[in-house]
């Protein structure tokens, strides 16, 4: 059935129905046309965007008429006349763009140059370095799993555009799990041809690189599709990549044979940033930035320290430093006081309470008493000022608030947090000796 002869049978419905208004009828359904774009969407073409307004609430009985007659949902809008022109003018760019066989260019800015290894996600690289080299030889699929903001979506990104340049003749494609779910609703809501159209054009491709997989868990009718392309990438030696929050063993909502199949190739991690590469990476940016002053070793390593968990966090502070930078003069320091002012209202707590006790153990070290000792109720003056110095430089490097000092010093209250702060800075602005020390300890916590 047409949709001419389609939406002859409508009007019959609709002119004889009790919820259509007579003047409705004559005035804006009589005038409309039914227009096809493809096999799943149709569009009916009125004459001003009044007539939208007027016949909106007449979706729903519609859509149910279209599918009385043709016996499945369709998916259905209401446009007008300039509106359906534009459309229809777009849909053929895109025909025409689809004729043309492009060779793929870079899309992403991240490459394998700028991609700082380290020993913490030294693995990781070389395996996506082998596999951008010589896509579909060995580790199908090649996975790597680590948390958020480490590189993970960087390496695949650079695999994409080593690819892309070197062997143009391989079909890649690079897709966010997000991406990918949203393309899979939108076929669900067409027929089966839709669903297996979509399945052909992912596994016509050579290489298919999937970001943060994890988001694919529990979504059922995702998982089936692609449990059909998973295969036949694996069965035709044709290189898959994903990344993930978590090892395969470790993901749940996916089905038992998906999780199998990732475990059939390479699986290789990013760990936390040690601080040797956070130094590199940090470094990097600050020239990538183009900040012109000279960054002390103390404010560099407090940056790397701080924000080893995740490589964007240290690109969003020398972003932070860049813009202090561009206020001040190039032969300015870009030291630990500067740090501080810049930072100051930044949270810290998620460095979590590893890096408390790292403090209190160099501290510990340094005045010959024990993290127990400092945590403990004992005012004997080495432990006192061993406990009062802790304090003063989780304040100072962590930017903890009192209470939670209080807290992660045995329960101790904020008074006693800010009496202690106190001291210290009055040591540190009359004794220079003093001064010294805490800044030797600063360096120490920050760098090791």
């Amino acid at each position: 059935m047409n949709e001419t002869e389609l939406w002859l049978k409508i009007k019959e419905s609709l002119s004889t129905s009790e919820i259509v208004d007579e003047e409705v009828y004559n005035d804006y359904i009589t005038t409309a046309k039914l227009v096809r774009n493809d096999q799943n969407e149709y569009n009916l073409v009125v004459k001003s965007q009044f007539a939208i307004r007027v016949i909106t609430p007449l979706k729903d009985v519609i859509v149910k008429e279209i599918k009385k007659h043709l016996g499945h949902l369709v998916i259905f809008n209401f446009m007008t006349a300039a509106q359906y022109k534009e459309n229809q003018k777009q849909l053929k760019e895109i025909a025409a763009a689809k004729t043309v066989t492009k060779i793929p260019t870079k899309k992403y800015s991240a490459v394998f140059d700028n991609f700082i290894e380290g020993e913490s996600n030294k693995q990781a690289f070389l395996a996506s370095k082998m596999i951008a080299h010589n896509p579909g030889k060995q580790y199908i699929p090649l996975f790597i799993y680590g948390d958020s903001g480490l590189g993970k979506t960087h390496l695949l990104q650079a695999i994409y555009n080593e690819i892309s340049e070197k062997k143009p003749e391989l079909k890649t494609l690079f897709l966010s799990s997000e991406s990918l779910i949203k393309r899979v609703v939108d076929v669900l809501y067409k027929d089966h041809d839709a669903i297996e159209a979509f399945k052909e054009e992912l596994m016509s491709y050579d290489v298919l690189l999937i970001d943060d997989i994890q988001f694919l868990a529990k979504k059922e009718k995702t998982n089936e599709i692609f449990f059909t392309i998973f295969n036949h990438f694996i069965e035709n030696n044709k290189q898959l990549v994903f990344s993930s929050d978590k090892s395969p063993d470790n993901l749940n909502g996916f089905d038992k044979r998906i999780i199998t199949r990732f475990d059939m190739g390479l699986t290789t991690s990013i760990k936390t940033l040690d601080f040797e590469t956070a130094v590199l990476i940090t470094k990097a940016e600050i020239k990538m930035q183009g900040v012109k002053q000279q960054i002390s070793y103390e404010a560099l390593n407090y940056i790397a320290t701080y924000y080893a968990d995740d490589v964007r966090k240290i690109k969003g502070s020398i972003s932070k430093i860049s813009f202090w930078g561009i206020q001040n003069e190039p032969s300015a320091e870009i030291n630990m006081d500067v740090i501080s002012s810049l930072f100051k209202d930044v949270s810290t707590a998620n460095l979590g309470i590893l890096n408390v006790k790292k403090v209190k153990e160099i501290v510990g070290e340094k005045y010959g008493v024990s993290v127990k000792s400092i945590d403990g109720k004992a005012r004997t003056a080495n432990i006192a000022n061993a406990r009062h110095l802790s304090m003063y430089l989780v304040k100072n490097i962590l930017n903890h608030s009192l209470s939670q000092i209080g807290n992660e010093f045995g329960g101790k209250d904020h008074t006693t947090v800010i009496n202690a702060v106190n001291k210290i800075e009055n040591l540190i602005n009359t004794d220079k000796n003093f001064k010294l020390v805490v800044e030797v300890l600063k360096t120490k916590i920050l760098s090791k």
